[in-house]
């Protein structure tokens, strides 16, 4: 059907285009003596090349140039179908924006014909002063034009920042003062500030609101490269530590311009222990740390030097692997029924789990510390159980959010337990401390009782009824990383809390480890808002092959959208999602219902905030995104949250399991293939075999599970038990593994039935019961 309305519209956009002639932009940008194009509202046809697509968003703006001019194009119909570089040609309606000339796609009447990659220009070098004393009455010619500045300064110290949609920097060269506008999509958020003069290179945009639209010009530029740093080498981010093992660990990490290599690195933040320099002039840069002590923290910082400077990279910092075997167990927990019937061969999930019971074993197992850090608490038997560790002689630290103390939180204080709070909000600092994580014992010396409690779940007797997940971690790296978190926020590592120290919010800074090896697994944890999380969400989404699911509470980042829609491009159409908050401000859910598969979540609230990636496909590194942040504005700018990211098939397929639940109970039905059986993490022989349906006796839906030993063709069917055909549940080639296939039969009187597989030489039949 999808492939059916593509072509349909591809043959509309293509007759559409035909019928008109292109003309060039300069002649459809003439503004009228109030700065609004004399053309308004009309329809135009031009064509030209990209020179950004979907760089600002996922509705963009876009901007194309011709010969003689460039300008803005407005909506997702637009960016989501081009490229940096693409010919292209367009027709759509003409619009202006706070000053801002453009062909809005949102307009309706708009179509687009993609030529494939042309030329793309080179950047005009032009003046502030140019671009301040453009013609506003007549014809603005750098609007929306691929310029170059040189030779300018920024104002501002320290790391740019996006904000909730973009923030304005002062650029000034010799001739003028102007604005530089980096918005929240582009990857200089959170990249250091230039302090000496640089080129800039960017598109040309205007944002004024009132007439003559004659001031307001800001550059935007598009990539952490349109910043000319006139040749010092310039560290790009990420530096990475990854071949993490008990002793060595290796730095890579990649400049814009050439420069030899330097690692300095140590125990302590004054990287006291060596300083490794490999004089090769390169912009790829690898160093290899060895004689390292097992399941310590380490620190380091990369370098670069070339004739014109030195340029240097943040403090990071890495755990090495801990020789002892016992750690390395992730326990997954759900509140809510799961799906077993697609579980791999012994990893049924852990559904309807009473998750109170789960942490309040935890808290009484803790022999040495338990710090927590929550933004809500109102569980009376966890703070009960606190009270009694605390009481054994266990050290108890609370991190909370600014609220009003809430019942428990209240107990725990009256029984001598401290706490460090979030200052409350201002101009200047807003969010929450939306955390809801423990660590257990990680303030001792023995390495294999250290625990993390974290996942969606806020300690409230209300969200015990909502869906929700949690996690159990068994590491003492991850355990040490959250606990350099929660002192960051506690403002000292001794019991007493230090408020003059505490750190919240974008005051907080990028100190913890982010890679970690967890029995064997490959983990990423990263913090909010200092550790740019939202971007290394989508660098998972960016590894999808087949398929992402999501379950989340809301979803109003229009830049994980535009991610999961340019994989859905690339092949990995098997999108899937669920949502609570489906009309909150910002939501994404019209935009992902024009492609993916969506539903709104029933009832209870669901209040998870995760999504899977190549769930079922062993070789494509099914990862899960989990964790406390919302995919909003808020959880990557302003609150405290927590981000794990995890490559695992068996955990990938327990979320797998929730998500199928949750996934029927809100009206879908489909297939889940599984090329590999997975047992333990080793691959197993398949054979043919037809499973019993699960749930049976069913209404008004079960799956239906079959396993092939290679891909072949297959056909399963389900008959009345006169042997008529009742319906076709899969035709087609299948691949070698488990599928599982859902079958809805709302439409089918009560009564028994029989599903039959044919496989080649190979046919089996059972047994259904539907029960309406």
């Amino acid at each position: 059907m999808i492939l059916k309305k593509f072509l349909v519209l591809l043959l509309f956009t293509t007759s559409t285009i035909l019928s008109q002639t292109p003309v060039p932009i300069s002649s459809i940008k003439q503004n009228n003596s109030s700065g609004v194009p004399a053309g308004l509202g009309q329809t135009y046809t031009v064509s030209g090349i990209v020179t950004s697509s979907n760089q600002f968003g996922s509705n963009g703006p876009g901007n194309i140039q011709d010969s003689s001019a460039g300008i803005s194009v407005y909506g997702s119909a637009f960016v989501s179908k081009v490229s940096i570089g693409d010919s292209v040609t367009i027709t759509g309606k003409l619009d202006q924006f706070n000053g801002l000339c453009q062909i809005n796609f949102s307009l309706g009447g708009a179509s687009i014909v993609n030529h494939g990659p042309g030329t793309l220009p080179e950047p005009e070098v032009v003046t502030i002063a140019q671009i301040n004393n453009q013609q506003w009455n007549g014809f603005e010619e750098f609007e929306s034009k691929l310029i170059r500045v040189n030779s300018v300064t920024i104002s501002g110290s320290g790391n740019f920042s996006g904000g909730s949609s973009g923030n304005n920097y002062n650029i000034t060269d010799s001739t003028g003062t102007m604005q530089i506008r980096i918005d929240e999509s582009v990857d200089l958020v959170g990249t250091p500030i230039p302090s000496g003069k640089i080129d800039i290179i960017g598109v040309l945009g205007q944002f004024d609101n009132s007439a003559p639209h004659s001031t307001g010009y800001q550059l935007y530029p598009r990539y952490i490269t349109d910043l000319v740093y006139e040749s010092l080498p310039i560290i790009l981010p990420p530096v990475t530590a990854a071949e993490i093992d008990t002793s060595s660990f290796t730095v890579y990490f990649n400049t814009a311009n050439n420069g030899n290599t330097e690692v300095k690195y140590g125990q302590t933040t004054e990287l006291e222990l060596g300083d490794i320099i490999i004089d090769e002039d390169t912009t790829f840069h690898r160093v290899e740390i060895t004689g390292l002590q097992p399941g310590t923290l380490y620190y380091y910082k990369a370098f670069s030097t070339n004739s014109v400077g030195t340029s240097e990279s943040d403090l990071r910092s890495v755990y090495t692997l801990s020789n002892d075997t016992t750690t390395g167990t992730i326990n997954v927990y759900f509140n809510f029924s799961v799906d077993t019937s697609i579980a791999l061969p012994g990893n049924n999930a852990n559904g309807n789990t009473n998750l109170v019971e789960k942490l309040i074993n935890r808290i009484n197992s803790a022999v040495h510390s338990i710090d927590l850090a929550l933004y809500s608490f109102d569980l009376p038997a966890v703070a009960d159980a606190l009270v009694l560790a605390k009481n054994r002689g266990v050290k108890v630290r609370v991190v909370y959010d600014s609220r009003d103390d809430q019942n428990s939180i209240k107990t725990l204080i009256a029984n001598g337990i401290k706490i460090s709070k979030r200052p409350p909000e201002s101009s200047s600092f807003r969010g929450i401390m939306h955390n809801k994580f423990f660590v257990f014992d990680a303030r001792d010396t023995i390495p294999d009782n250290d625990w993390v409690w974290t996942g969606s779940w806020n300690i409230t007797t209300l969200e015990t009824g909502w869906k929700n997940n949690s996690l159990e971690i068994n590491d003492p790296a991850i355990a040490s990383a959250y606990l350099l978190e929660f002192e960051e926020m506690w403002g000292s590592s001794a019991d007493d809390p230090n408020p003059s120290s505490a750190k919240f919010s974008s005051f907080k800074t990028d100190n913890t480890p982010h890679s970690f090896t967890v029995g064997g697994r490959d983990v990423k944890l990263y913090f909010s808002p200092t550790d740019g999380t939202t971007s290394k969400i989508i660098n998972a989404i960016n590894t999808a092959d087949h398929s992402i699911y999501f379950t989340q509470y809301a979803f109003t980042r229009s830049d994980l959208n535009g991610a999961i829609f340019s994989r859905f491009n690339a092949g990995a159409n098997d999108v899937r999602g669920l949502i609570d908050q489906v009309n909150t401000t910002g939501s994404q859910w019209s935009s992902l219902s024009s492609y993916a598969e969506m539903y709104k979540t029933t009832s209870p609230t669901s209040h998870h905030k995760y999504a899977m990636v190549d769930a079922q496909y062993e070789d494509s590194d099914p990862t899960v995104i989990t964790g406390s942040h919302n995919w909003s504005n808020a959880a990557e700018n302003d609150n405290d949250e927590n981000t794990l990211i995890i490559i695992d098939p068996l955990i990938a397929n327990q979320f797998l399991q929730e998500f199928k639940k949750r996934y029927n109970e809100a009206g879908g039905t489909g297939t889940f293939i599984f090329p590999v059986s997975v047992d333990d993490g080793v691959i197993t022989e398949m054979n043919y075999h037809l499973f019993q349906n699960y749930p049976n006796p069913f209404n008004p839906v079960t799956t239906i599970k079959f396993e092939i030993p290679f891909s072949q063709k297959i056909e399963l069917k389900v008959f009345d038990m006169l042997g008529r055909e009742v319906k076709t549940l899969f035709s087609g080639i299948a691949p070698a593994g488990v599928m599982a296939i859902d079958f809805k039969a709302d439409d089918l009187p009560s009564g028994m039935y029989v599903y039959t597989i044919s496989a080649g030489n190979f046919t089996a039949s059972k047994k259904l019961m539907l029960l309406k």
